[in-house]
């Protein structure tokens, strides 16, 4: 069971992609190749993930939009204070394709 099989809870979804822990996994191997980051910005963004999957659950079974709009955005921030000034523009250049890999 990998990382984030433990922290979003195993395979589920569709197709066998692994629910949250499926796209989270796609998003950090995506970003990592992408990106050609070192472990330690790999552990900077696996934690980004883990806090926003977390947070956004709680959003959405709040009913609190508004925070769900913050919390993508401390996402963003996240990710984006991990990286160098070159890897966070090619970050930016390519967010749609990462924005894709968390969607339902």
């Amino acid at each position: 069971m990998s990382l984030f099989s433990k922290f979003f809870g195993g395979n589920k979804g569709q197709g066998g992609s692994g629910g949250g822990a499926g796209k989270a996994q796609a998003f950090i191997e995506k970003i990592t190749a992408d990106l050609n980051l070192n472990p330690e910005q790999v552990t900077k963004v696996e934690a980004a993930i883990r806090e926003f999957f977390m947070e956004k659950k709680q959003m959405k079974q709040g009913g609190d939009k508004d925070g769900l709009r913050e919390s993508k955005q401390d996402f963003k921030d996240d990710i984006l204070n991990a990286l160098t000034p070159a890897q966070q523009q090619k970050f930016m250049d390519n967010i749609q394709t990462y924005k894709q890999l968390l969607k339902r």
